[in-house]
């Protein structure tokens, strides 16, 4: 498996960005983060690989280059990639990168450039302001790729869009239009809306990409690639991960989830209950939105599968429970993570904002103050000394030697839960574990505890950004 270097943090100063409210929060927090480099152990044993065929959220951190909608002369061939980026593949960015998301777009690119001629290649986009990525789609519509788009409605009427729409050849769906505050109408299956928590509208928040077949250095073909991130494809400057692997099950699950994000954005058809639970052998995909059920309310924990697996988390043994989320609002979500402790888990939080706010500019979410008075909680977000916000999502539950990393674009927040688009992959026992750790490790020794300020309460929609 071919793993990217851990992040190497400094007090340099980081230029800072601005974003439109409304849009996503970023956390401007009081604390300064310190240096920390961490070597990496590759992992082993990477997952099988199907040979048969296949079945059939954040904004720009720089200002928008203009995008290019030229074709090609001719199309060009596809240029094959290592194994080692399809197969168990993890990749983690550096704060000290100019472009911390120049990485991962160039691994995104490098799996497109890939995408064997005949393939299907699925994408769904968040914000995208990325040419390397228009560029890359073009040349492979133009190689025979059949190649799909769903992306969120904000982007309508962007540069990047419109280029995205001229690709001969290509699908591009978009999940609502651009309302005049920047936010699109809809997600892609449902366009819920109501009281706070959720009078913000729905997001087609996913990052995550499918490919039937790509071809490989040195001869071959991987078949069923999957990509799941933290990252949008487009210039924020945040700590973000992503894992590509060769899967059959996963990739049928994530494909079968992209045709109904596809389906459901073309016909405009709602469905706030569209969320599932796939089990794939030992791994599982979650999808949302989930509606609670009859009678209760939206902020309870109805129909909330992360408070549900906290809350059937066996705690002996020394299980550890390590969570890391860009943003944690759900009360639900921390009680069962208090109660874990109470029954002996270890549990230790890393988060990148204390508000759903831009720039962290509103009150701090009243769930995380409960939880940070309850254990230690430390913040990687903006500061003064060139801080940068934490923006991953995932969480590893382990006891002994069983593992489940939890890894995909789903924030803690009611938002994800109950209106957006938004996918979890869990992975049981899988060498991406191991790497994940590490990463877990360096942000819980890097990020400096917060404490709440006394007298401080907290809100409960905190303007949840996503």
């Amino acid at each position: 498996m071919q793993i990217e270097p851990l992040v190497n943090l400094d007090r340099g100063g980081v230029r800072r960005m601005t974003r439109r409210v409304g849009q996503r929060g970023l956390a401007l927090a009081l604390v300064a983060t310190t240096a920390l480099s961490l070597p990496i152990t590759p992992a082993s044993a990477a997952e099988p690989t199907t040979e048969t065929p296949a079945a059939t959220t954040e904004a720009p951190a720089t200002t928008e280059a203009p995008a290019t909608t030229e074709a090609p002369a001719a199309a060009a061939a596809a240029v094959p990639i290592a194994a080692s980026e399809v197969r168990n593949y993890a990749w983690f960015n550096q704060k000290t990168e100019s472009d911390m998301h120049a990485g991962v777009a160039a691994h995104v690119t490098r799996l497109i450039n890939a995408a064997a001629p005949g393939s299907t290649l699925s994408l769904t986009l968040y914000f995208f302001n990325r040419q390397e990525i228009v560029d890359a789609l073009r040349s492979a519509a133009a190689r025979g790729v059949r190649v799909r788009v769903v992306i969120n409605g904000s982007q309508v009427g962007s540069a990047h869009y419109n280029a995205l729409k001229a690709i001969p050849t290509a699908r591009v769906v978009a999940c609502g239009q651009r309302r005049a505050d920047g936010q699109s109408t809809r997600g892609c299956v449902t366009r819920r809306t109501g009281a706070s928590p959720l009078h913000n509208p729905p997001l087609l928040h996913d990052k995550f990409m499918t490919i039937s077949r790509v071809q490989l250095a040195g001869g071959g073909t991987a078949s069923n690639v999957l990509y799941v991130s933290s990252a949008n494809l487009d210039h924020y400057r945040a700590y973000e991960n992503a894992i590509t692997i060769s899967h059959a099950g996963l990739y049928n699950a994530y494909l079968s989830y992209f045709n109904d994000l596809m389906r459901y954005g073309s016909s405009g058809r709602n469905n706030p209950n569209y969320g599932r639970t796939t089990t794939v052998g030992v791994h599982r995909v979650y999808t949302f939105p989930r509606r609670e059920a009859a009678g209760r309310t939206p902020g309870s924990a109805s129909n909330d599968p992360i408070a549900s697996l906290l809350r059937s988390t066996d705690c002996s043994g020394g299980t550890r429970i390590d969570l890391a989320n860009f943003r944690i609002q759900r009360a639900a979500v921390v009680r069962e993570l208090k109660a874990a402790r109470t029954r002996g888990c270890q549990v230790r939080i890393v988060t990148g904002a204390k508000s759903g706010r831009p720039h962290d500019a509103g009150a701090p979410m009243k769930a995380l103050v409960d939880l940070a008075r309850a254990m230690p909680v430390h913040l990687c977000g903006y500061t003064a000394a060139g801080g940068v916000p934490m923006h991953e999502k995932f969480m590893i539950i382990r006891r002994g030697s069983q593992s489940t990393l939890y890894t995909g674009s789903h924030n803690l927040t009611y938002r994800a839960l109950r209106q957006n688009d938004e996918n979890i992959v869990a992975l049981r026992n899988h060498p991406l574990a191991a790497p994940f750790q590490q990463r877990f490790e360096q942000h819980h020794s890097t990020c400096l505890r917060w404490t709440p300020p006394a007298g401080t309460t907290g809100t409960a929609s905190a303007e949840d950004a996503g």
